[in-house]
């Protein structure tokens, strides 16, 4: 059995989401094609920079009704709205500034 061999990184995952995330706003999706990574695996990855870097989390919003789920900081999409019970939900969006 081959052992799996990590591929060759200049810089780290985390440090490729921040540059990518630089003063514009992306959804998980988006930033899954550009790094070519699978949104669960940048999850973990996305909540621990916005605990640890100035990492912005834009509130998701039921495309039905327009709540807007203030408050919630994860960065999963909600799986129904509280409000009207639809399942429309657009993803929250995240974005790093830099000062």
């Amino acid at each position: 059995m081959k052992e799996k061999v990590p591929e060759e990184r200049i810089e780290t995952l985390r440090q490729e989401i921040l540059a990518l995330l630089e003063n514009r706003e992306l959804s998980i999706g988006d930033l899954s094609k550009a790094i070519g990574k699978s949104e669960k695996e940048l999850y973990g990855h996305i909540e621990n920079l916005s605990i640890y870097k100035s990492l912005k989390i834009i509130s998701a919003e039921c495309v039905k009704c327009g709540f807007v789920f203030e408050g919630r900081y994860r960065a999963k999409k909600p799986g129904k709205c509280p409000k009207c019970k639809g399942t429309r939900i657009d993803p929250p969006l995240f974005t790093y500034i830099t000062e």
